[in-house]
């Protein structure tokens, strides 16, 4: 039995044991195991110095020598001009033709005649629309939503889907056009492109002009307006806006002019934004898919914005 221990002892290490008496039990020594109590012991609490099961030393013998063989059999560290390749030569990049041939054999029926099916074959076919609405909606919230919002209801600078006011047409093969090639999109030849002149900062127009105009155009989309203004802008808007938005203001989708006459503004619609428009101009930008999603993908897409106009 271990002496008494003082106060100011506590929290040291325990002195000695004294020597035994013969025949008595160690109580240095763990009596389920032949090792003794090496470790310091602190406030009466002895410590056994015992060695962690094996099984635990194998696996962790096991886990090594295999990371070991993945960083040999498999591309792993970095490496002047480019990585390691391993001695299996494989990566799942490599296998991408493998998987992707697979998942088209293994597709429904419906999928298969979906790629094989023209636009008015789609539009004709309930099933057809349904299933390709359903795959958009997934593609659309994966590369639409972060601009245009997940239910399609845009923002100050990114189109409202779902309202039927279309800049470059609302039909299935206009809307796959502009997904495919995108609006005034960098390194494609054909994408949809058209500019908003910058009236005032080209000093096309002087300020006083420019401030008419925004009269004009809150009288012929139905807001509140300024009636002298807005007759003294209706010569500068058949000289200056008229090529582009129509003699009657109701825009042309070949060249993406939008309608002035509807009250739909994508920049807004307030004296503030509509003279910030005409001063320094628009100018837009949306990707072009066709290079990364595929013809099916965008026509999915196509048919699941179409939707939004019912929801």
């Amino acid at each position: 039995m271990n002496p008494p221990l003082d106060d100011d002892k506590i929290g040291n290490q325990v002195p000695p044991m004294p020597p035994l008496p013969p025949g008595a039990p160690d109580p240095e020594r763990d009596p389920h195991s032949p090792l003794r109590h090496t470790l310091p012991t602190f406030d009466g609490i002895r410590e056994l110095d015992s060695s962690p099961p094996r099984v635990w030393t194998y696996i962790y013998l096991l886990c090594f020598f295999a990371s070991i063989w993945i960083w040999v059999a498999y591309p792993a560290w970095p490496w002047f001009g480019g990585a390691t390749k391993g001695v299996l030569g494989w990566n799942s990049r490599g296998d991408l033709p493998r998987v992707a041939a697979l998942a088209e054999e293994k597709a429904p029926a419906i999928a298969k005649r979906f790629a094989a099916a023209s636009w008015e074959e789609i539009e004709a076919d309930p099933a057809l629309r349904t299933y390709g609405a359903a795959a958009g909606r997934g593609l659309f919230g994966q590369n639409c939503a972060p601009c245009h919002g997940s239910d399609g209801h845009g923002a100050r600078g990114f189109p409202n889907l779902a309202d039927g006011d279309w800049l470059w047409g609302g039909s299935p093969e206009a809307i796959e056009h502009t997904l495919r090639v995108g609006i005034r999109w960098p390194g494609v030849d054909d994408t949809r492109s058209n500019q908003m002149p910058a009236f005032g900062a080209q000093k096309q127009l002087e300020r006083p002009q420019v401030l008419d105009l925004v009269e004009w155009l809150r009288a012929t989309s139905g807001q509140e307006h300024d009636a002298a203004a807005a007759r003294r802008a209706a010569p500068l808007y058949a000289e200056n806006c008229a090529s582009c938005h129509g003699e009657d203001g109701r825009g042309n989708q070949e060249l993406g002019a939008p309608n002035l006459t509807d009250n739909i503004w994508l920049y807004g619609g307030d004296r503030t934004a509509l003279y910030e428009t005409l001063w320094n101009g628009r100018g837009g930008v949306m990707p072009a898919f066709g290079g990364r999603l595929s013809d099916d993908m965008i026509r999915k897409l196509v048919l699941h914005v179409r939707g939004l106009q019912a929801e």
